[in-house]
This record gives structure tokens, sequence and C-alpha cells, in this order.
């Protein structure tokens, strides 16, 4: 007997999360593989003296030291340079690598667990399930949303970090503001809304994953 197309479906979704799973790790060496050979290449440059009004100059040392200028206008570059009594710009170039990583890696679990809880709606509308077809479909769409949400704010957290996408991270920062203003609670809080909606989409996502995805 052959399978219901639902069931197909559903199947060949579930397998291109497990694909999704599988080419995520070389995403994430990807990113840091980049930002090292940049370093490196501005590196090179200074070392033979390459002229800084040349395209291969442009090309090759520009978007690090862009980056590098980031980390010097953070706010955590001074307090860093006078406990550790010498330029920690490269340094915190390569922490925030790492941390933008593991929120990369935050953003691509989600987008599996999409996959797979609309995968296994399908699966279940197939198999003449509709209570646990409903379950997964109305879990997959809120966390769908929170995994907008989160994508947005990975937007703006890059362009932070690296100073990339900038025209992205404006429209993704009018998208969340009205969100961050939400969170913004002043005194000892103020400031932190970005961090504290991220944590509160986290929780809201989990919570979504416990009651509608397991």
């Amino acid at each position: 007997m052959n399978p219901s197309p639902l069931v197909s479906a559903g199947e060949y979704i579930l397998q291109a999360a497990q694909l999704i799973s599988f080419i995520s790790w070389y995403v994430y060496i990807g990113v840091v593989i980049i930002v090292v050979v940049f370093l490196l290449l501005r590196y090179l440059n200074d070392v033979l003296r390459v002229n800084p009004f040349g395209r291969w100059f442009q090309l090759t040392s520009h978007p690090a030291e862009r980056m590098i200028r980031n980390m010097r206008q953070s706010r955590f570059y001074f307090p860093l340079k006078r406990a550790l009594n010498f330029d920690p710009a490269i340094l915190m170039l390569l922490i925030s690598t790492a941390i933008v990583c593991y929120v990369i890696a935050l953003v691509i679990n989600y987008l599996i667990v999409i996959l797979s809880g609309l995968g296994n709606s399908l699966i279940a509308f197939g198999a003449g399930s509709v209570f646990t077809g409903v379950r997964f479909l109305t879990g997959t769409i809120l966390l769908g949303v929170i995994f907008f949400l989160l994508t947005l704010m990975l937007i703006v957290f890059v362009n932070w970090i690296f100073g990339f996408f900038t025209k992205a991270a404006y429209r993704a920062l009018e998208r969340i503001a009205p969100l961050l203003r939400i969170f913004e609670f002043g005194g000892v809080l103020a400031g932190w809304s970005f961090l504290i909606l991220g944590i509160a989409l986290s929780f809201a996502a989990s919570a979504v994953q416990l009651i509608f995805l397991s």
C-alpha cells in the first residue's frame, strides 16, 4: 500500500531537517574561517606594505578594519584594554565571532525544530491523527513566529558585531523596536532590553516545544 501524499511530504521535510542539521556545523566553521582569513589578509597587507588606495587592499583589509573598529567602539574595549594592558580588539573580535556562531546555532536549531514539527504534522494528518496533527501544526506556527523575531535580532546582532548588513539591520531593528520598548524597564536594567527580549523569546520557544512539539 502506497503511503499518503501527506505522509510522503512529511518524510521529505524531515529529511530536509536532518540535512540542515548535518551541514550546520560547516556554517559555523565557515564563519570562523572567513573572520580569520580577513584578519590574516589585513596583517599580510600591513607587512607587505600594500598600497592602501589599491582595489586589493580595499577588498581584503577594509572588512577586517571595519570589524576591529566596531570592537574599539564597544563599551567593553577600554575596560579590557586597561585590565589586559594591550589592545584587545582582535581578541574581542574572536570572542564575538564565537558568540555569533552560538546564536546562529540557536536560530538554525529552531529552524530544524520547525521543519520537524511541520513534517510530523503532515505525517499525523496523513495517518488520520487529526488531533496530533493540529498540535504539531500549532506549535510549528508559533515557533515560526518566534523564529522570525529571533532572525531579526540575529541580523541586528551581526551588524553590531561586524558592521555588515547595515540596511537589513536597520529594517530589522524597526520591526522589533516596539518589542524592545516593552522590555525597557529602566533603572539598573536600562539598555538591556535587547538581551531581555532574546531571553524572553528563548523561554517562549522552549515552552512551545514542550507543550506542542514534544
